[in-house]
């Protein structure tokens, strides 16, 4: 039976208390860095998580228009880079100067709810691949084989699907997919189709196992 005194119950709590500690201070952070944006996360956040229904053609016909462009101009790599260097910078110049002069006024306590929960996934997401780096180098360190093995078998694998698909084309889908990801998740569009698949499966599988026992 296992037995845990006070002094160990206090430890944990204090080390609980420590963690939650953190957690808040990351969070007051990341809401703090990203004042100026707050205005403009949020219907960001509402669009690629699919609130309307229409919000998927919007995310695949913006990114179909830039890709049009790009494959009409037909602009060099270093164009292409200083283009979306020059977006970047131009966006983030501009809207925490124009965002909270437009959208103040209409800020509540609902939008600040808002705000924090799109922080809170925001700080899971950092957590989640920090968690991976750390898992990665506990793999290298602890079994390099099956280390290099992953690492290897994934770049042949995508230097395979680099040799057999444009490259643009490539970039294209594979943006699409990004973009796409967090709505499909939200609605449980993947739970949705694989349960059905695992149910024609399964009903296949159990007929066919009727059949027999009845030949």
């Amino acid at each position: 039976m296992l037995i845990i005194n006070k002094s160990e119950m206090a430890e944990f709590n204090d080390m609980g208390n420590e963690m939650e500690q953190n957690n808040s201070a990351r969070l007051e952070r990341i809401k703090k860095d990203l004042e100026g944006w707050k205005e403009v996360l949020l219907p960001l956040n509402g669009l690629i998580n699919w609130e309307k229904p229409y919000h998927p053609p919007i995310i695949v016909g913006l990114s179909t228009f830039v890709f049009f462009l790009i494959w009409y101009f037909q602009p060099s790599i270093l164009t292409t880079f200083s283009l979306i260097g020059l977006a970047i910078i131009l966006i983030d110049f501009l809207v925490p100067m124009v965002g909270p002069t437009l959208m103040s006024s209409r800020w509540t306590g609902r939008e600040e709810r808002q705000y924090e929960d799109v922080c809170i996934r925001m700080l899971n997401a950092k957590t989640h691949f920090s968690n991976f780096y750390e898992a990665m180098v506990d793999l290298k360190t602890n079994r390099p084989k099956m280390y290099f093995i992953i690492i290897m078998g994934t770049l042949i694998s995508f230097a395979w699907i680099g040799c057999k698909m444009d490259n643009l084309l490539m970039t294209y889908f594979l943006l699409n997919l990004i973009m796409l990801v967090p709505g499909i998740r939200r609605n449980g569009i993947l739970q949705k189709y694989f349960g059905r698949l695992g149910n024609a499966i399964k009903s296949l599988i159990q007929g066919r196992v009727k059949k027999l026992k009845s030949n």
